[in-house]
């Protein structure tokens, strides 16, 4: 949440979506029209799962909302040195204390292991009502306090602890003395009068925080609180399709789950925000202050540059902060898909870089990678990264379960035209190439976005060759070019090898002056190429090291090598 509508927003100089009052609409219309589709069409739309397939849903659906609730803590947690806002604090705290019950739930979910004692419906029901409660009552008390209160995570292990302790008491009460917690859920009658009210009253608090948070936009019209209170009314509906199950598996638990779901991401999305950008935000506007007393610059350049370089310190802290959050959403270095072994390397110019890549088993025949690298270098090009992989969509599920995987120049077609309907500057793009491996035929099919450099396919036996490709870069554009972009076809044979990388591989200097070049490259692969890809990747940035040697690298080395074992 920005800290004040008179000041100019840094996110929305660099793109950063508007949301408003019509998106708040749009998401109650949405979720509304969901909710109410599934209640009128409930006799062709309502089913009991499978226990085994909803509990891999269930399990999954309650881990991702557990690490965003999570994540939102962490943002204060590591920020806890510079001053936050209380009510994040509050928020925060609420949260780390919801994902502890959110995890003590899953496990007590009927069909799960249980924790200190087996599972249950009603110890599951028990654990959702504590902590559905805990997250209403956690927002509401936050809206007490005005965004502008400032405070410091003092002794930041005690917002570790109290929150652990009060989920512990709770995991050993509705564990061993589960006769003392109202009857909430009955096997075979589905839910009772009691857990119902239990609901509405989590529902009312939920609604007095909507309330006063709505009234607080109408003074102040931050693009946050907008989207706080569209996380809000999904988490509404959520409580609203909890009153209406009566199997654990049934399609109402399921419609809740998603719900949730929506929600901790949007909840994730503010405190990012709020907490990450915000300090950009006061740099920014401590430069114009400065400009605006030009006149008396003389007077107060003492003052002034105390005032800058105070500010620049924190943007350092604040910049290993952005560090941190840039890992944490990277995918792992090297693993496999079946027959398909993947090994990466990503090394930042700056603190934070502007190259990304990553990779997503689709369903049981396909996977999907990609790499990219984004015009520029720091923050900027770090927060267009974050855009480019949240954008990437590789499929669409359809409700009879059908999936639809998408062509790779499918996919960079939708992502130019998404881009194009932001406000990032004209100056900023991205290439990329993004692909799509088969399991089962070993074929490569991909697509480019104009990726200044050509991957190399080791086909064995000292065998490189390299696979040619064109394509339009991701950028803003006259509104009427719809570029064409093209799918190539590789067949990857047992101990193939395919290299793709980004240009700060072959853009390194030496002292001289002189690019490392695609040719050390294709030296490389020629000579190791039927060694590990760790190997392989070991002995690129040995070879890399000894040519620049005390020469600084001018952009981010990121590559990635597949392989078929």
């Amino acid at each position: 949440m920005s800290e004040n509508i008179s000041k100019i927003s840094y996110s929305e100089k660099i793109g950063e979506k508007h949301y408003n009052l019509k998106f708040v609409l749009l998401i109650f219309i949405l979720s509304a029209g969901l909710f109410y589709f599934v209640r009128f069409f409930e006799d062709n739309t309502y089913q009991i799962f499978v226990m085994d397939h909803y509990l891999v849903f269930h399990t999954i659906v309650e881990y991702v909302s557990i690490v965003m609730y999570i994540a939102s803590f962490l943002v204060i947690y590591y920020t806890g040195e510079r001053e936050n806002s209380v009510r994040m604090i509050i928020t925060a705290t609420a949260l780390f204390f919801v994902a502890l019950i959110d995890f003590w739930h899953t496990f007590s979910y009927s069909g799960m292991p249980g924790l200190l004692v087996g599972s249950s419906g009603q110890a599951a029901t028990a654990f959702w009502i504590i902590g559905r409660m805990g997250f209403a009552v956690g927002i509401l008390a936050g809206t007490f306090v005005p965004i502008e209160v400032k405070g410091k995570l003092k002794n930041r292990l005690l917002y570790v602890l109290v929150p652990f302790l009060f989920s512990l008491v709770f995991l050993i009460y509705i564990s061993y003395y589960p006769e003392t917690f109202p009857a909430l859920f009955i096997e075979g009658q589905g839910l009772t009068g009691t857990k119902q009210l239990m609901e509405i009253g989590i529902i009312l608090i939920m609604s007095l925080a909507f309330i006063k948070l709505f009234l607080e936009y109408k003074k102040d019209s931050r693009n946050t609180l907008a989207l706080f209170l569209g996380a809000l009314i999904i988490s509404i509906f959520s409580e609203l399709s909890f009153t209406n199950y009566a199997s654990v598996y049934d399609t109402y638990n399921l419609l809740g789950h998603i719900y949730k779901l929506i929600a901790s991401y949007m909840i994730f999305k503010v405190m990012f925000i709020y907490n990450i950008k915000h300090p950009y935000e006061e740099l920014d506007a401590a430069e114009k202050t400065i400009n605006n007393y030009a006149n008396n610059l003389e007077d107060l350049v003492e003052k002034r540059t105390q005032e800058v370089e105070k500010a620049n310190r924190q943007l350092l802290k604040d910049i290993e902060y952005a560090k941190t959050i840039q890992n944490a959403v990277m995918p792992v270095k090297e693993g496999s898909f079946e027959n398909l072994e993947f090994y990466s390397e990503y090394i930042p110019f700056e603190k934070v870089g502007g190259d990304y890549y990553g990779l997503e088993e689709i369903d049981d025949e396909h996977v999907a990678f990609y790499i990219g690298d984004v015009a520029g270098h720091g923050i900027p090009a770090a927060m267009m990264t974050m855009f480019m992989k949240q954008s990437i969509v590789t499929h669409r599920k359809y409700q009879n379960e059908i999936l639809e995987v998408y062509e790779p120049n499918k996919v960079i077609e939708n992502l130019y035209n998404k881009f194009n309907e932001t406000d990032f500057p004209t100056e900023m793009y991205s290439v990329m190439i993004y692909g799509i491996y088969n399991k089962k035929s070993n074929k490569i099919k991909l697509s480019s976005a104009g990726l200044n450099t050509y991957p190399l396919l080791y086909e064995g036996n000292g065998k490189v060759r390299k696979i040619n490709h064109q394509g339009f870069p991701i950028c803003k554009f006259d509104k009427d070019h719809k570029p064409i972009y093209t799918n190539y076809e590789i067949k990857l044979n047992e101990g193939n090898k395919l290299f793709i990388y980004t240009d700060g591989v072959i853009e390194a200097m030496n002292r001289h002056d002189q690019n490392h070049g695609e040719e050390n490259l294709i030296k490389i692969f020629k000579k190791k190429g039927d060694k590990s890809s760790k190997e392989i990747s070991d002995e690129i940035i040995k070879k890399l090291n000894k040519y620049v040697r005390n020469e600084e690298l001018k952009d981010d080395v990121n590559y990635l090598i597949l392989s078929v074992g």
